[in-house]
Formats: structure tokens, sequence, C-alpha cells
């Protein structure tokens, strides 16, 4: 039976703009000491209009945070101006036994200036592009395998 011009029990499939509808986010995971990355896609709300995630098509681990520059770098400055962390005492235990990091790594984000903050985002904001196109043949074959006609953008 035809419906509408297509036949009863077909989708449609949703049309997805790599360009456009697929975002990185990368992040400094304060707890393991990681630089995170996820991939996502946004939906749009009734009216067409940009609304929240979608889905998730990929979340990882870029580096150690000890392996950046910048954070070492920011890190030093930070329990330098400070004095938040005694030298070598990166890490403690919880009371069930957890490694966790030192309260410094935890509240990092709280102390950094304005400057040091515009560098830290400016660094995360060069390997969300580096991502994005890095891993731009794997994401569209994702998304084409959920289904979705991907087209570069709208």
């Amino acid at each position: 039976m035809i419906r509408d011009g297509k036949h009863e029990g077909e989708m449609v499939k949703q049309v997805v703009s790599y360009r456009d509808d697929v975002f990185v986010w990368v992040y400094l995971d304060q707890v393991d000491r990681v630089v995170r990355y996820e991939a996502y896609v946004i939906g749009y709300d009734d009216r067409g209009q940009p609304s929240t995630l979608d889905f998730v098509i990929e979340e990882g681990v870029l580096d150690n945070a000890h392996e950046v520059p910048l954070i070492c770098e920011l890190l030093r400055e930070v329990q330098e101006e400070r004095a938040l962390v005694p030298p070598g005492a990166g890490y403690a235990f919880t009371m069930d036994g957890r490694l966790v990091t030192a309260p410094s790594l935890l509240h990092f984000y709280r102390h950094l200036t304005r400057e040091q903050l515009e560098r830290l985002h400016s660094y995360f904001a060069d390997q969300e592009e580096r991502l994005k196109e890095s891993r731009r043949t794997r994401w569209i074959r994702m998304l084409r395998a959920l289904g979705y006609d991907v087209i570069e953008s709208l």
C-alpha cells in the first residue's frame, strides 16, 4: 500500500549534514587526568531549530594530561602561583581505596586566569577541528550504517 508517495512501513531516512550537525567536544577529565573527546550529532526541535545532543557517535581519550605540554605548563604555573600541592603529591587514595588526583587538578579550572583559560580552550578547539577532519571518513561511515543520509553541509 502506498501513502503519501511511499510504501507503508517504509522509513524516511534522516539527513545529517557533516559540517553543520556533527560536533566534537574535547575536555580535560580532572579526575582521571586525561584529555577526552566526544563526537556527537545535534538534534532539531519541531520548528527546525538546533536543540540538543541527539546521540554520541564516538568517545575516547586523546592524551594523558601530563603528556600535553600546555597543560603541564598551566599546572606548573597554577601550582607555583597558588602553592596548591607540594611536589610529588599528584595522587591520593579515597577511603575505599580508589586512586584519584590530588585536589589541585580537581579545582584546576577555578585557579586559571582569563588568559590561561583562553589558551586552554584554544588548544581544545584546535583538537576538535583536527578530530573532525581526521575522523571524517570513519564517522560518515558510522552515520550511514545507522541509516542516515549524510551530506557535506546544508
